[in-house]
């Protein structure tokens, strides 16, 4: 499944990668995110309703349109961490990590012994049975991204130490959560939250990891490439449909007679 490793491959080969935030759970929606040319999409379980079986199509339909699919789990204890990656997702991302003790809980759901308690399993990413079982948990945890949410003052302070633990491989700045979290909610331009923004990124690079970020306007991405982030999400399905509907709708409105 190379298309699992799509991502991963990039980013440590200091290329960009780019990606859709995805909250409608529709394998459509996957597919066609790999025709217009993104690298990866992240499919949210945090906010969102999608279950089991939805997920387990749009990780499939990732796979087979090219492109890695990463996992928001609801949080750093989730049971989904472990059906997330048995369905084959490039990796997970976890939200509101505000502590060490919190990340490392997350690397131990999502490795296998000896650094976590991954179960193991036969399944999809095992061929189901037609692989070689016993090397399969060492390949798994080199190849699985494990991303912490940085999303709150807390965080950002222990962010340098998440950066170093064992397991964790890429921080991804939350800055809509952490505007909110210093009385700013929705300000994400505002100077306080990119320095956040800047400082996840500096801890990344200090401890050799990768740097994602959410993009929310285009003057941003120069920037965010010169600082070292090379996971940028850049756009999200359901504000890219409400635009393209909101423009469609106008289109027709602007005809004499038509209801206002």
């Amino acid at each position: 499944m190379s298309a699992r490793l799509r991502l991963k491959r990039l980013i440590e080969a200091g290329r960009t990668a780019g990606g859709l935030f995805v909250s409608i759970p529709a394998p459509e929606i996957v597919e066609i995110a790999a025709v217009a040319g993104f690298d990866f999409v992240l499919v949210d379980l945090e906010h969102t309703l999608v279950d089991g079986a939805d997920l387990e199509r749009m990780i499939a339909a990732a796979d087979r349109a090219g492109l890695s699919a990463l996992v928001r789990v609801p949080g750093a204890g989730s049971e989904r961490i472990l059906q997330s990656l048995d369905a084959g997702a490039a990796g997970i991302v976890v939200p509101r990590v505000s502590s060490l003790s919190e990340a490392a809980e997350a690397v131990r759901r999502a490795r296998h012994a000896p650094l976590g308690i991954r179960g193991l399993n036969a399944g999809r990413l095992g061929r189901y049975g037609d692989a070689d079982l016993p090397a399969m948990p060492a390949r798994l945890d080199a190849e699985t991204l494990v991303i912490a949410m940085i999303e709150d003052p807390a965080g950002l302070e222990a962010a340098p130490a998440i950066a170093r633990l064992k397991g964790v491989d890429g921080l991804l700045f939350g800055a809509a959560d952490y505007s909110q979290a210093i009385g700013l909610p929705w300000q994400t331009g505002a100077p306080a939250v990119a320095a956040a923004g800047s400082a996840v990124v500096r801890a990344c690079r200090e401890a050799g990891i990768h740097a994602f970020a959410v993009t929310r306007i285009e003057a941003d991405l120069p920037r965010l490439r010169e600082e070292g982030v090379r996971g940028l999400l850049v756009a999200n399905d359901r504000g890219l449909l409400r635009r393209a509907l909101t423009d469609a709708d106008r289109i027709w409105r602007n005809l004499p007679g038509a209801s206002r």
